[in-house]
């Protein structure tokens, strides 16, 4: 079992070092990464039960749709990508910003009294 996960582990350094030296990626390698980050995450259980690891799955999963289909090279500049795209990392944003804001309101009667803040000016 550890020599699959630590496999699985490597697999995933190796494409990504390529990815991050050349430059280049395509939806094969990035699907290829998503699964083996998300095969680690399933098994993973309590160390993998955080909010931001399903965040870095769905970030990984739009960003599939940024490289090209076959062909192995850069974001071409000339071809933006599509608008739904877009669109979709951007609503990605606005739920992450929303979630921490209501986090924090839920979490603590300072941010709801909008006192927070006075301490930290405070002691800074």
């Amino acid at each position: 079992m550890d020599t699959h996960l630590d496999s699985i582990a490597l697999v995933g350094l190796t494409i990504s070092a390529f990815i991050l030296v050349t430059g280049c990626a395509n939806m094969i390698l990035m699907v290829t990464l998503w699964i083996l980050y998300h095969s680690i995450v399933a098994v993973g259980q309590i160390w993998y039960s955080f909010g931001w690891e399903s965040q870095v799955l769905e970030t990984g999963f739009l960003g599939i749709f940024l490289c090209p289909v076959l062909t192995l090279s850069r974001i071409p500049e000339h071809s933006p990508p599509s608008c739904i795209v877009i669109w979709t990392f951007r609503w990605l944003i606005f739920r992450i910003m929303l979630g921490a804001g209501l986090i924090k309101i839920r979490g603590d009667r300072c941010w709801r009294d909008l006192t927070c803040m006075d301490y930290h000016y405070e002691v800074q």
